[in-house]
């Protein structure tokens, strides 16, 4: 313990002694010779030389008592000529490169200031005082390579780099130097190991880190502007490597880690993080955030096991389609399908449009058929997708794919992505002079159409109108659905299968007086389930007919009912 103490007070004492012998010295040769005993110990025990080491001294003195120190501070501290520290230029570089002097430029714009290294401010690295304060030797360079127990206070050490660079403590090369080093002493880190093998430049890598600091510290997507900015010093490397960005030439672009905006101008550009880049964290046991939870904003997942049973009623049309659509969908036939595709050189996705007039079962065709092949619904919800703000409503639909595709990673079993209601995407494209509304639906059916074509999973959409649906749908769709209204006979079953105490007869009857769909049927089934709920019996048909009369708001069928009452 005492060796320890006497290490620790010799290395103060010999800064203390250097710094009185020097004061008004005018950097004399006489100085070094009177504190040659004191200059060679603190040499020794920096690994530099004399010259540095008594710069180094007065520095970390002058330090000690609360200010940085400039070059003019040290001529008046010597009272030397100010050319006579030109001779020492190189010691001031070499201790700058050992990282035992830190310097900040303060850029000051007075004209009698224009001189290199006339605005710097010098002041010595802290890891010296806890090397010295713990009786620690100093290494030969003293860079600060922390090893981290984690990925997230990894980021922030690089992340603060740019500071340094931005307050011009540090240069863009030695920037990067920092971080060559700290991702070599920090690979035992999974992610950094993956980092270190994917093929790109020590420039992107810490690019790459940079956005992932960016998204751990909860502060939105870096502007690419100001993320070069405090990257690179150089204004015309900066210009070059902002636009390597914008032209999608950026490796770390082209091969989808990063992404940017689609804004007009560069100033407006953020980049972010990728759904591959989420992968690969998730892969290195860095969970960012629940897949599930993070669809909540604009669709909804469905699981089949919530989905009740229900036995829907169709033609014979019909009912072979869903049933060939529902067949595929199995698993086995699924898997059997999409390698047949592929081995065709075939798009394997499987793209659905259910159409037809409201109320006639779609929505409900594509739940039970989720139910049937235990596969998950994404539910997308068209009307939050039209957001108010320009320009939000693409990045939404791009998102919607995005997060499809994170989301059929994490299943067994593909999902469903379901566009219900989906008319205002679907319809025709607006020609010739457009507003800003038009101009903002025909980029979200470009991106729909786009998205679909290269589409791998399992598409539904529904729509009521498609007759004023765009062609260029068509041919995306691999099944079309038609759904018709329910003739008499189809009728007569649904009024069967929702109202079984009902006989043939008043069944036929109620589907021959109401041209109703499904959807109409069910709310006649709500009100019998309320009188039951409330008086504790259920309705007779002539209450039924008056709550038929109810439904149908032009009373189109009042003379017919009259008549029929009459004589019931």
């Amino acid at each position: 313990m005492a060796t320890v103490i006497t290490l620790k007070l010799q290395v103060l004492k010999n800064i203390g002694a250097v710094y009185t012998k020097a004061k008004n010295t005018e950097l004399n040769i006489s100085l070094f010779k009177g504190a040659n005993k004191e200059l060679s110990f603190l040499a020794e025990y920096f690994h530099i030389s004399k010259q540095q080491a008594l710069f180094l001294s007065i520095i970390y003195v002058l330090n000690y008592k609360g200010r940085r120190v400039t070059l003019m501070d040290l001529n008046s501290y010597f009272e030397c000529n100010p050319m006579k520290l030109l001779e020492y230029s190189d010691d001031f570089i070499q201790l700058y490169e050992k990282r035992l002097l830190l310097k900040k430029n303060n850029n000051y714009k007075h004209s009698y200031l224009k001189l290199k290294g006339v605005d710097e401010e010098f002041f010595v690295n802290e890891i010296i005082t806890e090397k010295i304060l713990k009786s620690e030797p100093i290494p030969d360079v003293l860079i600060c390579i922390q090893k981290h127990e984690d990925i997230f206070s990894l980021v922030e050490n690089l992340y603060n780099l740019a500071d340094q660079r931005d307050d011009h403590e540090i240069s863009t090369k030695e920037l990067f130097e920092q971080t060559h080093r700290i991702l070599e002493e920090n690979n035992h880190l999974p992610f950094i190991e993956k980092i270190n093998f994917l093929g790109i430049s020590l420039e992107d890598k810490y690019l790459f880190l940079f956005v992932l600091w960016k998204f751990f510290d909860g502060d939105g997507d870096p502007s690419v502007e100001r993320t070069f900015k405090l990257i690179y010093e150089k204004h015309n490397v900066c210009f070059l490597k902002i636009q390597k960005v914008l032209n999608k030439e950026n490796k770390l672009i082209q091969e989808g880690w990063l992404e940017t905006d689609d804004e007009n101008f560069f100033n407006d550009v953020n980049m972010k993080l990728t759904e591959k880049a989420f992968d690969l964290l998730n892969e290195c046991g860095i969970n960012l955030y629940n897949k599930d939870s993070k669809h909540k904003n604009h669709d909804t997942i469905i699981k089949p096991s919530t989905i009740p049973f229900r036995n829907l009623i169709f033609s014979d049309d019909e009912a072979h389609q869903l049933k060939l659509l529902k067949t595929l969908l199995m698993e086995d036939n699924f898997k059997n399908t999409q390698e047949r595709l592929i081995q065709k050189a075939l798009p394997k996705g499987v793209t659905v449009l259910l159409h037809g007039a409201p109320g006639t079962g779609k929505t409900e065709s594509v739940l039970q058929i989720a139910k049937a092949t235990n596969r998950d619904i994404m539910k997308i919800d068209i009307s939050a997708s039209r957001s108010a703000w320009f320009g939000e409503s693409e990045k939404i639909m791009k998102n919607v794919f995005q997060e499809y595709q994170s989301y059929v990673k994490n299943q067994t079993l593909i999902p469903i992505l379901f566009f219900n209601e989906a008319d205002a995407i679907l319809s025709k494209r607006k020609e010739g002079f457009i507003s800003n509304v038009s101009d903002t639906e025909n980029r979200i059916q470009n991106i729909l159409l786009e998205e679909i074509e290269n589409f791998e999973g399992i598409l539904i959409a529904t729509s009521n109108l498609t007759k004023n649906m765009d062609s260029a749908f068509e041919r995306r769709f691999l099944f079309k659905i038609e759904f018709q209204k329910p003739n008499i006979a189809a009728k007569s079953q649904i009024w069967k299968s929702k109202l079984p105490n009902l006989s043939i007869d008043d069944c036929d009857l109620l589907a021959s007086l109401f041209d109703f769909s499904g959807g109409q049927i069910d709310n006649i089934v709500r009100k019998n389930e309320i009188n039951e709920i409330i008086y504790g019996n259920s309705v007779d048909v002539k209450t039924l007919l008056e709550y038929c009369k109810e439904e149908t708001l032009n009373h189109q069928y009042s003379k017919t009912l009259i008549g029929f009452k009459n004589g019931y």
